[in-house]
């Protein structure tokens, strides 16, 4: 039921008079969930010395159970025209209710089917079964616009009470307009020459006669039993059961090898791909430069250096006739690559080749040449030396990337399956999920219902029932975003009490409950945006 007209409802329960001894008083009311119930404590207001308040409790916690009672069938009326919507949309669910409901067809048809054309007439199609399932939507819509005008007029007449009038001729009314929207949907006239005892009486019947008929709806429009929809699966288990014992017996040994072979695929994974070289990373972090293998040593590399150095001044001091300033200088040349003399020195002996080759002087420069080779390609492994342990990390951490993707997969794939065998968590998400899309669609037909209604019971009652879903998810999604904080859930709850309360005043314009809804769009549309995984938190 909506809260603020509950807590209305059950204000005034308690605000009227002392219950006389014998009579039930207004928690003891509270607690009836049946009709017999309410009329058992209407009989003991029959008593000596009962008051007319004791029957106006007793009218008033009427009216508290009428409300629930309307708000239960028609979410039950909701969630039986969403079930066959989903089977008018859908031909494979079509498909399985044609299945699950063909042994009641056979059974209901066979005794007329047997003298015609066999069991022809109980093998309904598919589309058959869509048609049926549209019908039925159309009458379950009917119903619950009943319902939401009925709710409309019941709660127009408890806020439109004559609150200065004496308490019988108050409870009197609200008996009379209770049984005119429960009987008719329209507001009929009072008839003066009843008594308060007898209205409450007629009140209850009528409540009694509206649940009948919800039943009588639920049945003939409801959802199939649950043994109706569970009987193939019933059979089946069995089924699958023994096949998938056999398999395993006839097929043991390869299934053992085959389950032995993927152990070892992911132990090689784990442990070669990934462990192994994550080991050697943090080797890498934790030894220093110093400690690294390395491809040049800088020992080596000046050694070379130097030994080039020295046979180009050679080459100066015994062919070139420099003294120590221009040997020097060559020296300095030669320490920055520039072998100029060298190559002229060799690019004149070539032109003498054999004549050079046997004084000696070809061979030097060649040799010369062969050092500076020698130095160049020390100098080239040191530079991609550098290059690469600037880069080791990287290189490291690319090649265990690919590994550790493979095994999040890995985990992640057991885990979902986990989770869907053990299906706690994904039943967690799906109730958060569904909890979001009823209250992003409640607000959303509120929202149109808002922008064009038309003063009456019937806009007024659909606005309630949008309320009460609404404030229904909302407060399942609240303790779930909240996680726990049970205070921070119960300060946001508060809120959304506020704006319902105020979508549900009464003397509030259509107007002015626009106003709120688009309140409660910015402030709470964040909460209704579900995702395909997770819900929102705060």
């Amino acid at each position: 039921m909506p809260t603020a007209l509950r807590a209305a409802l059950v204000q005034a329960l308690h605000a009227l008079p002392r219950a006389t001894p014998g009579t039930w008083d207004a928690s003891t009311m509270l607690k009836l969930r049946t009709c017999a119930a309410l009329g058992a404590a209407l009989a003991r207001t029959r008593s000596r010395g009962a008051s007319d308040a004791d029957v106006a409790r007793v009218v008033v916690a009427t009216y508290v159970y009428l409300l629930d009672t309307l708000v239960a069938a028609a979410r039950a009326l909701h969630e039986s025209h969403l079930y066959w919507q989903g089977i008018e949309c859908s031909t494979t669910r079509a498909g399985v209710l044609w299945l699950q409901t063909l042994p009641h067809r056979l059974a209901t048809t066979w005794p007329v089917a047997r003298d015609e054309r066999g069991a022809l007439g109980a093998m309904a199609s598919v589309a058959d079964v869509q048609r049926a399932a549209h019908a039925k939507c159309v009458r379950l819509l009917r119903a619950q616009e009943s319902m939401a005008r009925t709710l409309g007029m019941v709660a127009t007449a408890w806020h439109a009470r004559e609150r200065d009038a004496p308490l019988a001729a108050q409870a009197k009314r609200l008996c009379q307009e209770a049984q005119d929207a429960l009987a008719t949907g329209e507001a009929g006239d009072a008839e003066p020459d009843a008594s308060l005892v007898e209205e409450a009486r007629a009140l209850l019947d009528a409540v009694a006669e509206h649940e009948a008929s919800v039943s009588h709806m639920m049945r003939a429009c409801g959802p199939p039993r649950t043994l109706t929809r569970v009987w193939p699966l019933v059979l089946a288990y069995p089924l699958l059961s023994w096949a998938l014992v056999r398999g395993l017996y006839v097929h043991g040994a390869s299934l053992r090898a085959q389950a032995a072979s993927v152990c070892d695929a992911v132990h090689g994974l784990v442990v070669h791909w990934v462990y192994e070289p994550l080991l050697r990373l943090l080797d890498t972090l934790r030894a220093g430069r110093a400690e690294r293998a390395q491809l040049v040593r800088v020992e080596s590399l000046a050694a070379n250096e130097q030994s080039l150095e020295r046979m180009v001044a050679s080459l100066g001091r015994d062919k070139l006739r420099l003294d120590d300033e221009a040997l020097a200088a060559l020296q300095a040349r030669t320490r920055a690559g520039d072998l100029t003399s060298v190559m002229q020195l060799y690019e004149a002996a070539i032109r003498t080749p054999l004549r050079a080759l046997l004084t000696g002087t070809l061979v030097r420069p060649v040799l010369i040449q062969v050092q500076k080779a020698k130095v160049d390609l020390e100098t080239a492994l040191s530079g991609i030396e550098w290059v690469l342990r600037s880069q080791e990390l990287l290189i490291g951490a690319m090649g265990v990337a690919p590994a550790l993707v493979l095994v999040y997969a890995l985990v992640v794939g057991v885990r979902r399956g986990v989770a869907a065998l053990l299906d706690r968590s994904t039943q967690r998400v799906r109730r958060t999920q569904r909890s979001q899309v009823d209250a992003w669609e409640a607000l959303r037909r509120m929202d149109a219902l808002c922008a064009g209604a038309a003063p009456g019971p019937a806009p007024y009652g659909r606005l309630l029932l949008d309320v009460c879903a609404l404030g229904t998810s909302l407060e399942a999604l609240l303790r779930t975003a909240c996680r726990g904080e049970r205070a921070m859930a119960q300060r946001l709850w508060l809120e959304v009490r506020a704006d319902l309360a105020e979508l549900e005043c009464a003397s509030a314009s259509w107007a002015q409950r626009h106003a709120v809804v688009a309140r409660m769009w910015r402030s709470w549309g964040r909460l209704l945006a579900w995702e395909a995984r997770a819900p929102w938190h705060l």
